[in-house]
C-alpha cells in the first residue's frame, strides 16, 4: 500500500559488467544486480547519505535530510549543492553488519542491549522503546543472510500486528531461534 518506495544507497551504482583489473575471478563481482524485491518496484538511488531524520510537532516522522556524497581518499564526502529533503512516513534500514554502535543513535534513542552487546528485544522484535523493533544482524549478531531475510519477515508481522491489531503476514521465525548444530 506505499505510495512509494524508495533505496538509497550510499556506494555508487555498481557497473553492469565485472572490471576485469579491478575485480578479477574469483573474487565475488562486485555488479548492478536486480533481485526479486526490486522488480516488485521502487527506486534506487546511489551515492547518496542520510543525515537527518526530521519530526513534525508531535515527534511523527516526516521527512529524512540528506546529500549527494562521492567516495575520496578512502571515505565518503558530501558533494556541496546537493542537499535535499525527503518526505516520509515510514523508514527501514538495511545496513551490513559491523556491530551495534553503543553511542549516536541507540543511545539518543535510549534502547538496551543484551549481554552479547545486541540490541536488546522481546518476542516480537521490540525494544525497550514504543514503536523501536530490531531484527537481523543488530538483535542477532553477525549472522547468514537467510536469517535476516527470515527475521526481517517475522519483524514485519510484528509491526503489522502492532499497528493494525492483527496480521496475515507470515512470521517464519522468533527472536530466540537458532540454527540447528
Amino acid at each position: 500500500g506505499a505510495k512509494s518506495v524508495r533505496q538509497f544507497e550510499i556506494m555508487r551504482r555498481p557497473p553492469d559488467e565485472r572490471a576485469s583489473e579491478q575485480n578479477p575471478w574469483p573474487t565475488f563481482p562486485m555488479t548492478y544486480k536486480v533481485t526479486s524485491a526490486h522488480e516488485e518496484g521502487g527506486e534506487r538511488i546511489y551515492a547518496v547519505n542520510t543525515e537527518e531524520f526530521l519530526a513534525d510537532d508531535y515527534g511523527n516522522l516526516k521527512a529524512l535530510r540528506g546529500s549527494e556524497v562521492e567516495f575520496v581518499d578512502g571515505k565518503f564526502t558530501k558533494v556541496e549543492g546537493t542537499d535535499f529533503e525527503f518526505e516520509t512516513e515510514l523508514v527501514l534500514l538495511a545496513m551490513g553488519f559491523t556491530g551495534p554502535v553503543a553511542n549516536g543513535l541507540l543511545a539518543d534513542f535510549g534502547v538496551d542491549l543484551d549481554v552479547r552487546s545486541n540490541v536488546a528485544r522481546d518476542d516480537n522484535f521490540a525494544t525497550n522503546i514504543d514503536g523501536v523493533y530490531v531484527c537481523g544482524d543488530m538483535g542477532r549478531g553477525q549472522s547468514l543472510i537467510v536469517w535476516a531475510i527470515a527475521e526481517g519477515r517475522a519483524c514485519a508481522a510484528a509491526v503489522d500486528k502492532a499497528l493494525m491489531g492483527s496480521t496475515s503476514l507470515p512470521s517464519p521465525i522468533a527472536p530466540t531461534d537458532r540454527p540447528l548444530l
